[in-house]
């Protein structure tokens, strides 16, 4: 991350907004969201790593929700989520950076999952 896209300590971003912003890229991958605005939500490798899970997704989740969320430092958020397909329920993890945008999709991968 380049030093000027740093978020200075004074204008920390709330880790209920990287969830909120969480719920949006889950929701582009129910279909309740287009996925052409959540690409302004992300870096450049984070939206490539979306992209990856996109492709693995056989089908559109019926249902997510947001798990965990991890601060390991002050510009970072890690969210576990999970999402279920009807027959498989799988965790995928969100890392998010603070910009001075806000925050930004800077990571995400989709674990295997357990039958029903």
């Amino acid at each position: 991350m380049r030093r000027n896209d740093a978020v200075p300590q004074s204008d920390r971003l709330s880790p209920r907004q990287a969830v909120n912003v969480s719920c949006y890229f889950l929701n582009v991958l129910t279909g309740r969201k287009p996925a052409a605005g959540a690409k302004q939500l992300a870096t450049a490798h984070g939206w490539v790593a979306f992209a990856r899970v996109r492709r693995r997704v056989p089908s559109r989740f019926r249902r997510v929700r947001v798990r965990r969320i991890a601060c390991p430092g002050p510009d970072i958020a890690e969210i576990v989520a999970m999402v279920e397909d009807g027959r498989t329920h799988r965790a995928m993890t969100f890392t998010f950076r603070a910009t001075v945008e806000g925050w930004r999709l800077d990571d995400c991968d989709l674990l295997d999952g357990s039958r029903r």
